[in-house]
């Protein structure tokens, strides 16, 4: 199997009036003074002590990088990461060859995913219960026209994650998450992967 190429290949503070800030996150004093991250490998940990700063950077990238989260909020939305967007401003990514696919992952946000993944379902389980009793005259063609949609996207998510995710182990949860989203040439961002 062909190893893959590094699709990222630096990260980059621009210089600016948030140099002098004493505002988070550019008062931490790893993204203060951070220079230019070069990365030549597929994969590249970020290691240093609680609070020196590796998420904020970590999320900050995300937003940069417009991943979608794993998450219960889009990174663009999500309220607690309003400083991390403003840091995404400031950073320059340099790409090789720009990832389309990935996403972004919090460990604390996981369970999260899971359950809006099982209220979607729900919603749509639903939708085609409401379709049923509302064209319950009707042919069998009509219903399944009403639901197709409905039908269809449950399909598909139980296809990636299996009937209920949130009703795995923590362990088979993120294998399951993995291995259907994990897709050669992405960018995958895992924050406390260990978690």
């Amino acid at each position: 199997m062909r190893a893959e190429t590094v699709q990222l290949r630096r990260i980059e503070l621009r210089r600016s009036a948030h140099d002098m800030s004493t505002t988070f996150p550019f008062s931490v004093p790893s993204i203060a003074s951070l220079e230019p991250i070069d990365l030549s490998t597929a994969v590249s940990f970020f290691v240093g002590e609680n609070g020196s700063g590796k998420s904020t950077l970590m999320e900050g990238i995300a937003s940069a990088a417009s991943l979608p989260t794993v998450g219960s909020q889009p990174v663009d939305r999500d309220e607690t990461l309003a400083a991390q967007r403003l840091l995404a401003k400031q950073l320059k990514l340099t790409w090789q060859k720009r990832a389309r696919r990935g996403f972004f992952l919090r460990a604390e946000d996981f369970f999260g995913f899971a359950r809006s993944i099982s209220r979607l379902r729900a919603d749509m389980q639903q939708r085609v219960a409401d379709v049923d009793e509302e064209f319950r005259d009707a042919s069998a063609y009509a219903r399944g026209l009403a639901a197709g949609p409905a039908v269809g996207s449950i399909a598909e998510m139980e296809r990636m994650y299996g009937k209920e995710l949130d009703a795995r182990s923590h362990g088979e949860s993120f294998l399951r998450l993995f291995q259907s989203r994990l897709v050669p040439g992405g960018l995958y961002l895992l924050d406390e992967p260990e978690a």
